[in-house]
């Protein structure tokens, strides 16, 4: 399991892994997130493998709201709350398997630029285990482990918040599925 420092070396590294159907671990606005290109049978069937987790839902982080508009058809309502908290700790419920957010996080939405796609980020622990916030605490996490990530991306200790406030879009009206930092309102 190799350990690189956010630098450009350690970005340009983890970039070819992903544009290479890879799995790593890259920090986000919320915590350590683990994840590859999203629409990748093998990136998910290596994440579920990882975290020894059977569910396929999984939030995904994109570099913008352009970028989302490229892979999803987002409703008026859904556009209206991505252009009102995106960036931010913001998941909107896009389908049975995914939710997307425009994370707070540059170094999470260069990722996804240049590997010119979403990325699954799921947080990056064994399902059960406390959310990693330092590579210290990741690390720990897969150690030892049969199944771990191609790469883990070092950009040092995040502050400790809550997983992302996820809604859903129904019928024109904003449902929360999981109560985060925010509370959105339309």
């Amino acid at each position: 399991m190799k350990v690189v420092k956010a630098d450009k070396i350690g970005f340009s590294l983890a970039v070819k892994i992903l544009k290479s159907n890879g799995v790593i671990v890259y920090p986000t606005d919320t915590a350590y997130g683990l994840g590859g290109k999203f629409n990748s049978a093998r990136v998910i069937k290596k994440i579920l493998k990882i975290k020894n987790r059977r569910n396929e839902k999984f939030t995904i982080v994109a570099a913008s709201l352009g970028q989302v508009n490229k892979f999803f058809k987002l409703n008026k309502l859904e556009i209206k709350l991505a252009k009102k908290y995106w960036p931010g700790p913001l998941s909107i419920a896009i389908s049975n398997k995914f939710a997307v957010r425009v994370p707070n996080n540059l170094l999470c939405r260069k990722l996804c630029l240049v590997a010119k796609t979403p990325l699954i980020a799921t947080s990056a622990n064994i399902s059960g285990q406390d959310t990693p916030y330092d590579i210290k605490e990741v690390s720990r996490q897969f150690a030892n482990k049969k199944n771990y990530p191609d790469l883990i991306l070092n950009g040092g200790n995040l502050r400790r918040i809550r997983p992302s406030t996820l809604v859903l879009v129904k019928n024109g009206k904003l449902e929360i599925l999981r109560p985060g930092p925010i509370k959105p309102v339309v």
